[in-house]
């Protein structure tokens, strides 16, 4: 970023600091390919705000080549100090270069703890030792110096003889991926992803496997089953920690016929299920393969904020729904955004008094934008449907957080690059 950039943006936010908005601002460089956004925001303040830089992929040679899908993607983080008027210049997470398996479907995750360590995992290309065949496993890297650097990742996932090379979509031996990343109060720190090693070359679903650290990411307990079939292989999990340290994971689960709802279950401080798995309501959706769509997940108190993409509405879209119990039963408040042709990507975030629903569609011939909209804690709409004030062109796949303020700070993909901003929250 130039010195005129920086001055640019700093004088920007300074004029609207006192309405406790800062102006759009954009992350990545440019000329890179970033995508996939994910954003956290630590009790300080502090923001991290992480993607995907995709590189120039080169396919192998050879006619079978179970290496045709390895990705060549690498991961940023940028960090802001000062209530998101400025970032630092970005700084890459994975030690292996074009070593990430990181996509809109499959975001790397990043969360942070309050003493200002900042935890990442992600899904990373692997070779089986034995078979000499490509897999993906689960990895996690921390940063304890604020975002300045990061330490040698971790695997996470472990690496099992399994040869599902000949069934796994890109030829993979196994998978572990599609996972998620939650920090909770007591100062835990959680990695969840889905698993392929229980699964038969029949089988159209995987496995929930977890691990957790007590000593803020330094080490991990030997990794737990925690589902052993019925979830939907390439739905990416989501999760969210209650006051009580208690886990909300978001998935898609497996039933009879190909019925795919999207589910919310709740888990102890110990990762021991206290309610199963409940579906978030809305019509069912019937469809013989993988949605690629998560279910995102916010609490406060008692109340269970989600939202998914659902194919099988009128007209598909995404849906929001609500529980006043603690997820042990949801109402679907239906679509948010019935004049759209398509929406998707859901993210939710509550601040105590509002929630914000943010998505991306498209409406008429223009191109796909990312809109938002508040709702009260009982889930009825304030306000209207609105398109983010982001630059002309495609704006997609947002991310949002909680500022300490009570604001929301948004992030999206904006054709090639990363953008920042921040909603109000009153």
């Amino acid at each position: 970023m130039t010195t005129v950039r920086r001055w640019w943006i700093a004088l920007l936010g300074t004029c609207l600091s006192g309405t406790g908005i800062a102006a759009s601002i954009g992350l990545s460089p440019e000329g890179q390919k970033a995508a996939a956004p994910d954003i956290a925001v630590n009790s300080k303040g502090e923001m991290a705000v992480l993607w995907v830089d995709r590189a120039p992929q080169e396919k192998p040679a050879g006619e079978h080549n179970h290496d045709r899908h390895l990705a060549v993607t690498d991961v940023y983080v940028a960090v802001s100090r000062d209530g998101g008027q400025s970032f630092t210049t970005p700084v890459k997470v994975n030690a292996s270069s074009g070593a990430v398996w990181g996509q809109q479907v499959s975001r790397p995750r990043v969360v942070g703890t309050p003493n200002g360590t900042w935890h990442i995992s992600y899904a990373a290309n692997d070779t089986h030792p034995k078979l000499q065949k490509t897999l993906l496993t689960t990895h996690y890297t921390r940063s304890i110096d604020g975002g300045r650097s990061f330490e040698s990742p971790k695997v996470l996932s472990a690496i099992t003889d399994q040869d599902m090379s000949g069934v796994i979509h890109g030829g993979f031996a196994s998978a572990a991926a599609f996972g998620t990343l939650v920090a909770a109060p007591d100062g835990s720190v959680h990695v969840y992803w889905i698993d392929t090693r229980h699964m038969q070359p029949d089988s159209d679903s995987g496995a929930l496997y977890g691990t957790s650290s007590q000593d803020d990411g330094k080490t991990f307990a030997t990794e737990k089953k925690l589902i052993d079939t019925g979830v939907c292989p390439c739905c990416q999990l989501t999760a969210v920690a209650t006051a009580r340290s208690e886990i909300l994971l978001g998935s898609r689960r497996v039933e009879k016929d190909s019925f795919r709802p999207a589910t919310i279950m709740t888990l102890s401080r110990q990762d021991k299920t206290l309610v199963g798995r409940q579906a978030i309501g809305g019509e069912p959706w019937q469809i013989a393969g993988c949605p690629l769509k998560p279910t995102v997940t916010a609490v406060h108190d008692n109340r269970v904020f989600a939202a998914v993409h659902n194919g099988g509405e009128t007209t598909p879209g995404v849906i929001f729904s609500v529980s006043t119990d603690s997820g042990q039963s949801f109402k679907s408040h239906g679509i948010v955004h019935s004049s759209a042709a398509v929406s998707d990507a859901p993210t939710i975030a509550v601040n105590g008094s509002k929630v914000l629903l943010a998505w991306h569609a498209k409406v008429g011939s223009a191109p796909r934008r990312v809109f938002y909209r508040l709702f009260d804690l009982s889930g009825e709409a304030v306000g209207d449907i609105t398109e983010l004030d982001a630059p002309p062109g495609i704006a997609q796949y947002p991310a949002a957080a909680v500022r300490p303020d009570g604001n929301f700070q948004l992030v999206w993909q904006q054709a090639d690059r990363v953008w920042a901003t921040t909603v109000s929250g009153q």
